[in-house]
């Protein structure tokens, strides 16, 4: 019996495997047309050996084809064929990688940092790798470079606060002044791909030569080491007015070569707008914006495009305090000025990186926008109708982690859906809790510090549009009540 005598049957769930009589009549038949009458010759315990071992040995042989056969998807491949389907559409399977961090550089006007200049958060050293110079003075006798990327020393993940990278570790001449920040968050890298992360990218690759350049992007994106994929979102802005590409993570070089690659009209790009929503009349006015604003005392800041208190636009000034993350006190007097109706846009904005790529003889300029990051904290109390349980240790145990790991998978932008939250919780416990004795599970979630309540008549914690979301179990505490 050859391997073409077992047929093969291919159905919507794959190929199906072989039905024992189906085996035995076969094999029958073989045995038979070789030696016709074969029954009459052979003692019992043989004709048994042939009915029940034989067939269950080519049952076996079997199983294997038709695992071998439905593992040829990207669904369905064990690791070894997945990656060799990967090479097939140019993904690689991702390894670990570095945290990466923005740093704005301000001192003396015309000063390079160049490729290479080192600073640090007093734990870890940051290298910089596109470099940049110093702008023209901002009043103050300073200047201000652009963003710079930052890449880690030694490979790892940790958090990097905002305004925590301010030491200065190349040294700088005698006659230059030179201080570092980082007015956003940092990327904390992760540790290797896992095999169902690679497994979805790969079948999203499959996908991207058909699905247009939003696919094709992504693809791309996510092939960058440190950029991570629930980071990266990419909008359309309302009534076509371009597109908006959020990026977290990797080489701002690498991220934009791979956006303009993608096919997208580079001239239809925007950034992020800092828009404002209110500005009070004040000895030193208080500007409120639609997004979280990320100044710290004594950034500069110009105020462009307001109506009704037109008198503010263009002049150069600074921060003198920060309210909350939306509100903050500039050092402009406007109580002499008309009201403020409407409009406006606050700069600079630390999310907008900008890359000049030079692919000669032509220089193209992307504009792409790296997320800040909102720190969670989630408080859950739960009681349930089981008197004689007492393990709490293990609810907190168990729960945590998973409440941490759904607000760390949130993509870029999304809301907190405290539905979904409880439903990670409910299942993280089911091993030492029943859900169905749950009788209450009531979390409280606060975002940079803030209790924030969902929006009237939803579950949906909403934040920063252009932000994500980390926490860690740590911040997660969960008792009974």
């Amino acid at each position: 019996m050859s391997a073409t005598d077992l047929p093969t049957v291919v159905t919507a769930a794959g190929l199906t495997p072989l039905q024992p009589q189906a085996v035995l009549d076969s094999l029958i038949a073989a045995i038979a047309a070789a030696a016709p009458g074969y029954t009459g010759r052979l003692p019992a315990s043989l004709i048994s050996d042939v009915n029940q071992t034989d067939t269950f040995a080519i049952l076996e042989c079997d199983q294997f084809r038709v695992d071998l056969i439905n593992s040829l998807t990207a669904l369905g491949a064990n690791e070894f064929l997945l990656v060799q389907q990967g090479q097939q559409t140019g993904i690689q399977i991702g390894g670990a990688s570095n945290t990466s961090v923005f740093v704005v550089f301000t001192g003396t006007p015309g000063f390079v940092i160049g490729i290479g200049f080192i600073v640090s958060d007093g734990t870890y050293q940051y290298t910089i790798t596109d470099g940049g110079i110093i702008g023209a003075n901002n009043g103050s006798g300073n200047g201000t470079t652009a963003p710079l990327f930052a890449l880690a020393s030694v490979v790892g993940s940790w958090a990097v606060p905002p305004g925590t990278v301010q030491q200065l570790v190349t040294s700088v001449p005698d006659d230059v002044t030179l201080t570092v920040n980082n007015p956003l968050a940092g990327i904390p890298s992760t540790t290797g791909e896992t095999a169902a992360s690679y497994r979805a990218r790969v079948q999203q690759g499959f996908l991207s030569a058909g699905t247009g350049f939003q696919t094709t992007l992504r693809t791309a994106l996510e092939q960058i080491s440190g950029v991570q994929s629930q980071l990266v979102s990419i909008l359309q802005a309302p009534n076509n007015g371009g597109w908006e590409i959020i990026v977290g993570g990797g080489d701002p070089n690498l991220v934009a070569n791979a956006i303009l690659n993608s096919g997208v009209d580079i001239t239809g790009l925007i950034g992020s707008s800092m828009t404002v929503s209110n500005i009070t009349q004040a000895a030193n006015a208080q500007v409120t914006t639609t997004l979280n604003h990320g100044y710290v005392a004594g950034n500069p800041v110009e105020l462009n495009g307001v109506l009704g208190m037109v008198q503010i636009n263009g002049i150069p000034t600074t921060v003198v305090a920060v309210i909350d993350e939306k509100n903050f006190t500039i050092s402009i007097n406007s109580t002499g000025f008309s009201p403020y109706v409407s409009g406006g846009v606050a700069t600079p904005n630390a999310r907008n990186i900008s890359v000049s790529i030079n692919n000669f003889p032509d220089i193209y300029n992307v504009t792409y926008v790296t997320p800040p990051q909102q720190t969670v904290t989630v408080s859950i109390i739960w009681n349930t109708t089981q008197v004689n349980f007492v393990n709490t240790a293990s609810i907190a145990q168990l729960g945590a982690p998973a409440v941490a790991a759904y607000i760390n998978g949130i993509t870029v932008g999304q809301p907190i859906n405290e539905f979904e939250l409880i439903a990670a919780f409910q299942a993280a416990i089911v091993t030492v809790l029943n859900p169905a004795y749950l009788t209450r599970v009531i979390p409280t979630v606060s975002i940079n510090g803030i209790s924030t309540p969902p929006q009237a008549g939803t579950g949906i914690v909403a934040g920063d549009q252009e932000s994500y979301f980390s926490t860690s179990a740590a911040a997660i505490s969960i008792a009974q009540g």
